[in-house]
């Protein structure tokens, strides 16, 4: 049985990245890392150092720890709502606030009937 740390790294980064709906050229974005290293790093073909790891855990707002869990996170939302909580997670509490008041004001049950 293989037990390899760098393949359970690159799962966990994958599992985090797919939980906000991102890409790898998201993630590669905000970490300061090209994209096809985060895929290299997915796939468990690259020894990553500490400093990458603290900027991939930075990027994806989870502590160094959670990416060298042997488990990967469990299953998250819906693919619209990963989307959504990706675009708001690192935005301000105001501005989230905002969001969640437009989103509900949007989503109110329509009335039909007007007087």
């Amino acid at each position: 049985m293989k037990n390899d740390i760098y393949s359970a790294l690159g799962t966990a980064v994958r599992a985090y990245r797919k939980n906000l709906a991102w890409s790898q050229e998201e993630l590669g974005e905000r970490a300061g890392l090209h994209p096809s290293y985060i895929g290299q790093i997915e796939r468990g073909t690259k020894k990553i150092s500490l400093a990458t790891l603290q900027k991939l855990a930075g990027a994806l707002r989870v502590k160094l720890a959670d990416l060298l869990q042997e488990k990967p996170p469990a299953a998250s939302p819906s693919s619209w709502e990963k989307k959504i909580l990706g675009i708001i997670k690192d935005r301000p509490e105001e501005q989230q606030k905002k969001t969640f008041m437009i989103l509900r004001e949007a989503l109110r049950p329509y009335s039909k009937s007007k007087k």
